[in-house]
């Protein structure tokens, strides 16, 4: 068994429908080197029952529930502070993941011990059953900081600014004291992302699809309001700040 546990963090909130395949698709993993924390973000439904219930039935499983509705960021936060694996990725409560979902990651893990970021490719998954891959081809590279950044905040593409398709070393986490802004209901991920790239070095970029993102009419993202436009201008503002700041301090350490 590999010696890198991976923690799983888990945001749920009002998911009673697409929890449970979330959760089994983790139960079904070829490698079971992992454990999940689930935060329910004081779900209305079901969903926290729905997790009690998994909760007792699996014991790598941990449900964490807050006491008010905080958001995702507060939720994935949550489940940082309470992960104790070396390594940490995020998974949405109605996305679910293939079989060899852990097991790819913590190869490569083991493989490159000099990586600190490596991701996968996705599926998105269409409310009318059809599921499509993002990129038609396998590709994979290694990237120095640069070019990861440059994946990281491209709009399309099979890495972008999700925190779902990648897998982080959790002491860069938090010797950085990293964290996801709550005052952002959009793109908290890619100011994550971006904030992590600046102090990593190794970077793995692969687009083999093992991640399902479920696409919902509900979804936030779907929503085009004016709260959406002001969080889309405030993340790329500290995205670009963090970029701009990460270049002037390597330029004086020239």
């Amino acid at each position: 068994m590999l010696n890198k546990k991976l923690s799983i963090i888990i945001s749920a909130y009002n998911v009673e429908s697409y929890i449970s395949k979330t959760i089994e698709s983790l139960a079904g993993q070829t490698n079971a080197n992992f454990n999940v924390i689930a935060v329910d973000d004081c779900s209305t439904d079901n969903t926290l029952k729905v997790l009690r219930d998994f909760e007792d039935q699996y014991d790598w499983l941990t449900v964490v529930c807050h006491a008010q509705n905080a958001g995702v960021s507060a939720a994935r936060n949550t489940g940082i502070q309470s992960a104790d694996g070396e390594l940490i990725t995020f998974i949405d409560g109605d996305d679910w993941v293939e079989p060899n979902y852990v097991d790819f990651f913590l190869k490569k893990y083991e493989k490159y011990p000099e990586l600190d970021l490596v991701t996968c490719g996705y599926y998105v998954d269409m409310p009318n059953g059809k599921s499509k891959a993002k990129s038609d081809k396998q590709h994979h590279e290694f990237a120095d900081r640069d070019e990861a950044i440059k994946q990281i905040i491209k709009m399309n593409g099979s890495v972008m600014g999700y925190t779902w398709n990648k897998v982080y070393r959790r002491d860069i986490i938090v010797d950085n004291k990293l964290n996801f802004l709550t005052d952002l209901d959009l793109m908290e991920d890619q100011v994550f992302n971006v904030e992590y790239a600046t102090v990593a070095d190794g970077f793995y970029l692969d687009d083999l699809p093992l991640y399902h993102y479920v696409s919902r009419k509900k979804s936030i993202t779907h929503k085009f309001d004016i709260d959406n436009v002001l969080n889309v201008g405030l993340a790329t503002m500290r995205t670009y700040k963090t970029i701009h700041q990460n270049s002037k301090d390597e330029r004086e350490e020239i």
